[in-house]
């Protein structure tokens, strides 16, 4: 019964309603697209960064003489494809970490900061929303790849090289026993990536090895991808565990610069040290957590405009509708009665113009989305092919619908308490 009422009174003063019902609307149409947009520019981060620091967990073999390099590859492959883990990608890595890695083409050098050597029949499809601008992944994946050497290049190592797919680089590095090494290696694909990821090179693992005498099967790393909505935090603990039963393993540490301090004296055996994703990200944590920051605060401020324009504008309806509240009090409608009547439909109220919000929020959401934003400086950390990524999860949209529908009602708390108090006698004489 009150229910109908609360309908009632909102359908027949539409108009009425109409300004504070679209305000509610635009407001939940900006949230819907920020949150849209923020939680797509992480989840992009994330990625990139996933394909430079070997995934969402990075398991990394040392030996007593500092060498990185995984004791077992297979074993550890094995025994973690074959446990009950929310894995998406498990594929092994060889990491250059030395910084002298050198490409030379047409007398023009560039160093990398990182050459990666990977697995791209396992691992390639994690490249699929690296922004190319010439070639692809997917010829380092073939087996023939192999025995012609492939390499893919950033877009920056490409510029100062003069170079293009198809142009044939020459490689310098320096083997495990201390010696110089060069391959003649052919540009497969050139990509874009922003500067905290760029200057890294990426060749077939097996090829690397070769490069840097070492069997070809050996790995320095495990990239690890986990499966979309679980934390990979969480993953790494069991994961820890799981592989402590047949393998020596170190504590997990959260941040490079903790593992630093104590690998010498921590590694006395080869040993595995699993490393996740936010540790790694330690560094630029913080502009994670203020982008972040940004966010909630822009929602607060949309919030507090909300509350404070439909708390005047129910102070006045409450004031208009002081005869229709006594007719109601005189007809035996108690005052919690009265004042749950205005809650609710300030609760309606809020709730159709959340859903009206929300179908405009992800419209322009994606329309953003679809748009070619590569000329913005600076924007390759969050892009991915030159496009804003957009991430609208279930969780989120529910949250923001309910703290809408929330700050609707905390408006309307005050004059709805003030209407259960007016007395019908005092009602009725009213103008």
């Amino acid at each position: 019964m009150i229910l109908f009422l609360a309908y009632r009174n909102l359908s027949r003063r539409l108009k009425r309603y109409s300004l504070m019902a679209l305000a509610i609307a635009i407001a939940f149409a900006l949230i819907t697209m920020i949150t849209g947009a923020t939680y797509g520019s992480l989840e992009a981060v994330k990625d990139k960064a996933a394909r430079y620091f070997s995934g969402h967990i990075d398991v990394m073999g040392y030996n007593p003489t500092g060498r990185q390099d995984i004791p077992d590859p297979q074993g550890v492959f094995q025994t973690l494809i074959s446990s009950s883990l929310p894995l998406r990608t498990v594929a092994p890595r060889t990491v250059y970490y030395n910084n002298d890695a050198v490409l030379f083409y047409a007398g023009q050098s560039v160093r990398q900061r990182r050459l990666i050597g990977v697995d791209f029949s396992r691992e390639g499809k994690e490249f699929s929303s690296l922004s190319f601008i010439q070639g692809s992944w997917e010829p380092l994946s073939t087996a023939s790849d192999q025995s012609k050497g492939g390499i893919l290049i950033s877009l920056g190592a490409s510029k100062l090289l003069g170079c293009r797919v198809g142009d044939q680089l020459t490689l310098y590095l320096t083997t495990d026993t201390g010696q110089y090494n060069t391959a003649d290696l052919i540009v497969r694909g050139i990509f874009n990536e922003t500067s905290l990821f760029g200057y890294a090179a990426y060749m077939n693992n097996r090829e690397l090895n070769r490069l840097l005498e070492r069997p070809e099967n050996s790995a320095t790393d495990m990239a690890v991808y986990v499966r979309s909505g679980f934390s990979p935090d969480a993953v790494a603990v069991k994961m820890e565990g799981l592989l402590a039963r047949s393998f020596s393993v170190a504590p997990l540490f959260n941040s490079r610069e903790k593992r630093d301090a104590v690998l010498g004296t921590l590694v006395k055996e080869p040993t595995l040290i699993i490393m996740t994703q936010n540790a790694q990200l330690a560094q630029i944590r913080q502009f994670l957590d203020a982008l972040l920051g940004v966010t909630y605060f822009v929602l607060t401020v949309f919030l507090v405009i909300i509350l404070t324009g439909i708390l005047n504008t129910y102070r006045v309806l409450v004031h208009e509708r002081t005869k229709e509240i006594g007719v109601l009090r005189a007809l035996g409608m108690q005052r919690g009665t009265v004042r749950f009547l205005f809650i609710l439909e300030a609760a309606l109220l809020g709730l159709f113009s959340a859903l009206i919000g929300f179908l405009l929020g992800f419209v322009l959401l994606k329309t953003l989305g679809s748009l070619d934003l590569s000329f913005i400086p600076g924007s390759g950390l969050i892009l991915e092919n030159g496009h804003l990524r957009t991430e609208l999860n279930s969780r989120t949209t529910l949250l923001n619908g309910l703290l809408m529908i929330g700050t609707t009602i905390l408006a309307a708390w005050g004059p709805a308490r003030k209407a259960g108090q007016i007395r019908p006698v005092d009602a009725m004489r009213s103008n």
